[in-house]
């Protein structure tokens, strides 16, 4: 029996997309995580290269596709480390080894040129939210393997950090995103998809995701889930509801301020100030180095611990965090990517919509999910990591590809 070559690259992205999205993250110390990095690697510059010989239409914009992903690379990889080598006075390298993470934004300019060499974007798409459910899937799987106890007194530190441990008993940490995408695409599936092998596969996959969500007792990501689904029906279903979006903007403009000073209150007197304190040494470092950061540190050579205490972690401060590493710059392009993402996905949901008379169950999860981050950006730092960035790029591609199929 032979294998195509169709059925292989399927293979490939279903790989990136299941380690991008943490389903790796529960063996082999995660190593999955490298191998789908570096067949996004592979997948990006064949298709691209086999592109640029085949496809002839003026409107394939490879110089876009392929400069611009490098050049984000650039400034997420390269020049961070750079900033961090000479701030610091350490080698420049392990830096770079650092934020290699950023290299599975890869993944969408190679499926926006699959898609232009002759891979249906339905099929492209298809390839992706089962993955997703197949990770949500595993999880489960995982939960019930993993000795959870014995996982968080383990001397190994990949082992033990996948356990989170406290007044509700021992946990399993989550994909989380892909356990909130899931959530949503699972739940519409379940009941609109069409072929009865895949109908019971998503009525499977919705069960293990509530489950999920129970043994998980994660209130705060619940309660997003659910104001997300009613941000995106009353505000994004429909183009005429976007009143609804600007009306509800100006009530949160005068309340958001206060709301974010109410956190930073209850971060000073919650779990001793640990996190209002890490606040405070990163507004001080944002102060000494507004435009650009401090950059990416290393394990290898100084860690953020090893600069201010082993409690302080930039990952949890949601934008600031940002900021913090790549400076106010950094901090502006990460808001507008994600903007820049949400919009594309509403308005693409709203041009499928128009064409096919249904909504793109995806893209529709996407918008909860872009939505809520939006809206906590302050706690939210997805997008700099290695799912965030898997997820804004898919999204960036899959709707210039439906772009292209339903404008014609």
């Amino acid at each position: 029996m032979t294998i195509s070559i169709r059925a292989i690259v399927a293979g490939m992205i279903g790989i990136v997309i299941y380690a991008a999205f943490k389903g790796g993250y529960y063996f082999l110390a995660n190593r999955l995580q490298e191998v789908g990095v570096l067949l996004s690697l592979v997948l990006f510059f064949a298709a691209a290269v086999i592109a640029s010989l085949n496809v002839k239409e003026k409107n394939l914009k490879w110089g876009f596709w392929f400069f611009s992903t490098l050049l984000f690379i650039g400034y997420t990889v390269i020049f961070p480390a750079y900033l961090f080598s000479v701030q610091l006075g350490v080698p420049m390298l392990p830096s770079v080894a650092a934020s290699r993470e950023f290299l599975i934004v890869f993944i969408g300019p190679a499926v926006y040129f699959l898609g232009r060499l002759g891979f249906d974007v339905d099929e492209l798409q298809r390839i992706v939210i089962i993955t997703l459910g197949l990770i949500v899937v595993s999880y489960i799987f995982h939960y019930f393997r993993i000795d959870l106890e014995a996982a968080n007194n383990s001397s190994d530190p990949a082992v033990k950090g996948m356990i989170t441990n406290d007044a509700r008993g021992y946990r399993l940490k989550p994909p989380s995103v892909a356990l909130f995408l899931t959530t949503i695409i699972s739940a519409y599936l379940a009941i609109a998809e069409e072929h009865k092998k895949l109908a019971i596969f998503w009525r499977i996959t919705f069960l293990m995701a509530i489950y999920s969500w129970i043994i998980l007792q994660a209130r705060a990501p619940t309660a997003m889930l659910i104001l997300g689904t009613l941000i995106y029906h009353f505000c994004f279903a429909r183009k005429p509801r976007l009143g609804l979006l600007f009306l509800g903007l100006a009530f949160l403009f005068p309340v958001y301020p206060i709301l974010i000073n109410q956190y930073f209150e209850m971060s000073a007197n919650a779990d001793g100030g640990v996190r209002y304190n890490s606040y405070l040494i990163a507004f001080e470092v944002i102060r000494e180095y507004p435009m650009f950061g401090l950059g990416q540190s290393s394990n290898f050579t100084k860690s953020e611990g090893d600069l201010f205490g082993k409690h302080f972690y930039s990952s949890d401060l949601g934008l600031v965090g940002v900021a913090f590493k790549f400076g106010i710059l950094g901090a502006v392009f990460y808001i507008f990517f994600v903007i820049y993402g949400l919009v594309r996905a509403v308005t693409t949901n709203w041009l499928i919509f128009k064409k096919t008379g249904a909504i793109n169950i995806f893209l529709v999860a996407s918008i909860i999910k872009l939505a809520t981050d939006l809206l906590n950006s302050v706690l939210s730092y997805h997008y700099v990591q290695v799912h965030g960035v898997a997820h804004l790029s898919t999204v960036i591609a899959l709707t210039a590809l439906y772009r292209l199929k339903y404008s014609e």
